[in-house]
């Protein structure tokens, strides 16, 4: 398979750091996340990951912060096996597929438009998935994705880099909708 040229800018670049982090760990002799589906993604990437700064310490940290993540995720879908999880800012994460949702679920993984073609460049469709390709903080995406189960809204890694005003207000419509559906959980 031909590998992908990659330019990215600014906090988009952020996501083949997460990325490597993921893959260093997945490597590594005592995995704390395992996700080799990242491993495999950063040898189909024609980039020097090194220049991402991330050492072996740091990359235990994403990790680890994932497998939290991946945990409460998995505990809100044991419970609310046909919610609707909203994944924003979702860079080159796997998690859809580490977690591999109950058929019932609906998934939506939400970034920017380069990034979401990254993604399908790089990784395989699967049902119940979906790819919304905008700026979180572009409202108008919300219109897509159905108000009639409980949600999920995984942010990981993303209100760093909303202002004051656009992270509230992004996160506030993301909660309303899942308050709409039912959704009295949070994990």
């Amino acid at each position: 398979m031909p590998s992908e040229k990659v330019h990215l800018t600014e906090e988009k670049a952020t996501l083949l750091a997460t990325l490597y982090g993921r893959a260093l760990d997945a490597n590594s002799p005592h995995p704390i996340l395992g996700d080799r589906m990242a491993a495999e993604t950063i040898e189909r990437i024609d980039h020097d990951f090194r220049t991402t700064g991330l050492d072996a310490r740091m990359a235990r940290a994403v990790a680890l912060r994932a497998r939290f993540i991946d945990r409460w995720a998995g505990e809100f879908l044991g419970a609310h096996p046909g919610a609707t999880v909203l994944h924003l800012g979702c860079g080159l994460d796997t998690r859809v597929y580490r977690m591999d949702p109950p058929p019932e679920a609906r998934w939506y993984d939400v970034d920017y438009p380069e990034v979401v073609e990254l993604r399908r460049r790089l990784f395989p469709e699967r049902p119940g998935h979906d790819l919304i390709g905008t700026s979180v903080t572009d409202l108008g995406w919300l219109e897509r994705v159905p108000a009639d189960a409980p949600a999920l809204v995984v942010a990981e890694g993303l209100l760093y880099y909303l202002d004051a005003s656009g992270g509230p207000h992004c996160c506030g419509r993301s909660w309303t909708a899942s308050r709409a559906a039912g959704s009295s959980s949070t994990p």
